[in-house]
């Protein structure tokens, strides 16, 4: 019997002889009919059938290629190779396109001139070639099992907060560092939930970052990222930031270092100091010494320090080293003939060069190195600026003594404070008022008395470069007996951090001057969260003297005090967006400014007399509101 060979590639025969047709006996021939009746459609019937029996070889092994597809699309009959490569099929006579489907051949069609009334045999030799299927995702989360031990997860799980694991920090390189050092403007508008604005607070590995070791991390040191506008309404956080000393309620940036990495990862990034090479002709010079803030004098790891070079002939160069991750430096191989001098930075800010004096004595092996330590002005002096007042009359308190003393744990209600010497002592002048300029940033002890007023004690955080405003009020009642039924509202002192926009506006010293010419009315966040206006005209008519006019749809602001006044003018963050003399009711009133929850500050000046400076125009004869924004 004769051997068809058709190649797959190109439809082409491989030998160009015509296949031997074969007859058999009657009964192969129903046989083949009947198969026929099962494989082809029904229009073939009636056409005299054909059967092929085939192999699938591979073209350079010769191996057969099983589960194969092998079918004919035109007539929707297929079947699959076995083992041997072999197939069998039953078509009708005529010229029919082959196909061929394998995973590891991809897909090959092929003419075949079937004849009538015969039994073809067929070998089929392809070349291996993959063929092209849909891509296949798979997403495989790497969860390192650190970040897994501090409940990352957990609270990513939550649906609160924006979070980024170490396959985000990967991807973002030090692009997003730069962003993460940079967001303090974005989530200075985060509001604390209870009403009290607050400043963003940072936590590296659980711990309060004092002196801002978040600019300096790169993003090969950090192991993962939270940032949590409302920490204490996720799950397990709150006791993870009361335990660092800050405070749930405001906004909270917390990054997981690399330092839970294996021993192996941790050795292969820790920063190991040189060691003096051995001795030639002449001894190296070797200085050592550490790096600290300036003001805190807190360690700081991973400054860059710097040797200032000056050769004989007067040519300079530079020379560098990084501190480890406890602060500590050395250079070993510096040319003692040489003029040095070193400095260190940190976070972008660099220290005062420091001269390394020149020895009398020549440098010998056994000469001891040169401590030089340094500093670098991380951080800056923080204030408190506070008034007392007495809570039954609601009056300020002068001659309260107020004592404030660095440390940890609050003075007890009727304790009257360290001695003068161990901390700050002062006294509120006759508005009430005090302050003590030029804190070391950290944590103090507040400790007010007065005679008649009462005492009160707290701790409160004072961070580097800012202002804490104080409210004192002083309760000159006894403390209720512990079995009171309704115990009263007692002493208290509430401290806020200063919004750092409200002080470049000078909102804050423009209140100071009020409260001793009282010659304005300021509300604070605190303070307009605790009235909880539904609109702005609900909380500026507290204000006594301010009303509101509805003639039309629009409502209007007016001050009776000043004669002849229609309605106030109104500023928006420093500019006149409704003008006394013209208001125009069509572009709505005071409450399409601003919704309360949008305002973190305002200021009511009723008549010209009262206004500051910068309010002043002839515009403003009735009076002025000033609303800040968040």
């Amino acid at each position: 019997m004769a051997r068809h060979r058709v190649s797959a590639e190109t439809g082409e025969a491989l030998d160009s002889r015509r296949p031997a047709v074969s007859r058999r006996p009657a009964v192969g021939a129903l046989a083949a009919l009947a198969l026929a009746g099962l494989a082809l459609p029904r229009s073939a019937l009636p056409q005299q059938p054909v059967e092929i029996a085939g192999h699938l070889l591979d073209a350079g092994t010769g191996a057969p290629i099983s589960v194969a597809l092998v079918s004919i699309p035109a007539l929707d009959i297929s079947t699959l190779t076995n083992t041997d490569g072999a197939f069998h099929l039953v078509v009708p006579a005529g010229s029919h396109t082959f196909e061929i489907r394998h995973i590891g051949y991809g897909t090959r069609t092929t003419e075949v001139e079937a004849r009538a009334g015969g039994t073809l045999s067929l070998e089929f030799r392809i070349e291996p070639a993959a063929i092209e299927v849909a891509p296949l995702e798979v997403n495989v989360e790497w969860r390192p099992s650190s970040l897994e031990q501090v409940g990352f997860y957990e609270r990513r799980a939550h649906g609160s907060g924006r979070f980024y694991d170490p396959e985000d920090i990967r991807r973002g390189g030090d692009g997003l560092i730069v962003g993460w050092r940079n967001m303090s403007e974005t989530i200075l508008n985060m509001n604390r939930s209870g009403g009290v604005w607050c400043a963003p607070q940072i936590l590296i590995d659980g711990r309060r970052d004092r002196v801002g070791l978040m600019t300096t991390l790169a993003h090969h040191r950090m192991g993962g990222v939270e940032v949590h506008a409302e920490p204490h309404k996720v799950p397990g956080l709150v006791p993870l930031i009361r335990a660092a000393g800050e405070d749930p309620l405001c906004p909270t940036v917390i990054v997981w270092t690399r330092q839970w990495l294996t021993a192996a990862e941790l050795e292969e990034r820790r920063i190991v100091l040189c060691e003096p090479g051995p001795t030639t002709e002449r001894a190296p010079l070797v200085v050592e010494g550490t790096v600290t803030d300036a003001l805190t004098g807190i360690l700081l790891p991973r400054a860059t320090v710097t040797a200032w070079i000056t050769e004989p002939a007067g040519r300079r160069r530079e020379k560098e080293t990084t501190a480890d991750d406890n602060g500590r430096f050395r250079f070993c191989d510096l040319d003692p003939r040489t003029d040095v001098s070193i400095w260190a930075r940190f976070a972008g800010l660099s220290g005062e060069l420091a001269p390394v004096a020149a020895e009398t004595a020549p440098v010998t092996a056994d000469t001891a190195p040169v401590t030089r330590d340094l500093e670098v002005p991380i951080s800056r002096h923080g204030h408190v600026a506070g008034r007392v007042f007495d809570l039954r009359r609601g009056e300020p308190v002068p001659g309260a003594e107020i004592r404030l003393a660095a440390g940890a744990a609050a003075p007890a209600p009727g304790d009257r404070g360290p001695p003068a010497e161990a901390g700050y002592l002062t006294t509120s002048d006759e508005h009430g008022l005090f302050a003590i300029p030029d804190l070391i940033p950290g944590d103090y002890r507040l400790a007010v008395s007065h005679p008649d007023a009462g005492v009160a004690g707290e701790t409160i955080p004072v961070p580097s470069g800012s202002t804490v405003d104080v409210r004192v009020e002083l309760d000159p009642t006894p403390p209720p007996a512990p079995d009171a039924a309704s115990p009263a509202a007692g002493p208290r002192i509430v401290a806020e951090r200063r919004h750092p926009r409200l002080t470049e506006v000078g909102f804050y010293e423009r209140r100071r001057e009020s409260a001793t010419r009282g010659r304005g009315h300021f509300f604070t966040r605190e303070r307009i969260q605790a009235l909880a206006p539904t609109r702005l005209t609900d909380l500026l008519t507290e204000v006594d003297g301010l009303r509101e006019v509805c003639p039309r749809q629009t409502c209007r602001l007016v001050s009776p005090r000043a004669g002849r006044c229609s309605h106030v003018s109104v500023y928006l963050n420093g500019t006149l967006v409704m003008d006394g003399r013209a208001w125009d009711f069509e572009q709505g009133g005071v409450d399409d400014l601003a919704a309360p929850h949008e305002v973190v500050a305002i200021e009511v000046y009723l008549g010209a007399v009262s206004l500051p400076g910068e309010f002043a125009a002839p515009s403003n004869r009735c009076g002025a509101i000033v609303i800040w924004s968040g």
